[in-house]
């Protein structure tokens, strides 16, 4: 274990003592963390038409499988919580097509993002309760496209390639685009243990995002357009840690 995880333990440990020796001052509480995996409805669609028209393989439209982690803690607001959280998650999707004998063709597609979330929690008993909020995210949406033969295996061969104008077989590119979401959702809560909370949400990812740039950040004015971080998202959440509820 580093330095840093032994310190973030030690923290989480003296917290637990300290709220708990004071919990009729502070009888509302929580604090926790833990992992999330779920599903991006992502759009397709414009892309595939895009991959389809130079020959690469297309991506499924039923959308990709995200996993990611993040923390949160809650804030007494009468009967009621407001949670105020942070996170990262995205996904990564890669295709290869064999074009021929010698030739392949594979394209990369993935999204990484980050940032934090506010909701408001509403309890429903001692186990259960239902959340209405959003989260706020900036992230990198990637597309890697590779045309290449037999002999890039080879370094003298792919080597070569920088030092002479001629054609190659071996192609290379990496589009990337930033951007800025936000993410209206709903969500229930489930305490399974006193220590342990599972939270299922759904929401929808919109947003605005920069301009596309091409390997050595070269802008792209003419990237076509429908290839955005966006889509009905579902995750479902493990969290561990302290919960005190009245």
């Amino acid at each position: 274990m580093s330095r840093k995880s032994k310190f973030f333990v030690v923290i989480l440990v003296f917290c637990g003592f300290t709220l708990n020796s004071h919990a009729q001052l502070l009888p509302s509480f929580a604090f926790a963390g833990g992992v999330t995996a779920g599903w991006h409805f992502n759009p397709v669609k414009n892309l595939n038409t895009e991959l389809k028209n130079a020959g690469f393989p297309e991506f499924s439209e039923s959308g990709f499988f995200t996993t990611g982690g993040g923390g949160f803690i809650d804030l007494p607001i009468k009967s009621n919580f407001l949670r105020i959280g942070g996170f990262g998650n995205g996904f990564t999707s890669k295709l290869t097509k064999q074009v021929n004998d010698t030739l392949k063709k594979d394209a990369n597609y993935s999204l990484g993002q980050g940032g934090f979330s506010l909701e408001y929690i509403m309890p429903l008993g001692s186990v259960i309760d239902i959340s209405f909020g959003s989260k706020f995210s900036t992230g990198t949406l990637k597309l890697e496209l590779y045309k290449y033969g037999n002999d890039l295996g080879n370094y003298t061969n792919s080597y070569n390639e920088f030092q002479t104008n001629g054609s190659t077989n071996n192609i290379a590119r990496t589009y990337k685009s930033r951007f800025y979401t936000v993410q209206p959702q709903v969500g229930i809560g489930i305490m399974l243990r006193k220590f342990m909370y599972l939270k299922i949400d759904c929401g929808y990812q919109i947003g605005a995002q920069n301009t596309w740039r091409v390997d050595n950040d070269v802008e792209v004015t003419n990237f076509p357009s429908g290839i955005e971080a966006k889509g009905l998202v579902l995750n479902v959440g493990l969290n561990f840690g302290l919960f005190i509820r009245d």
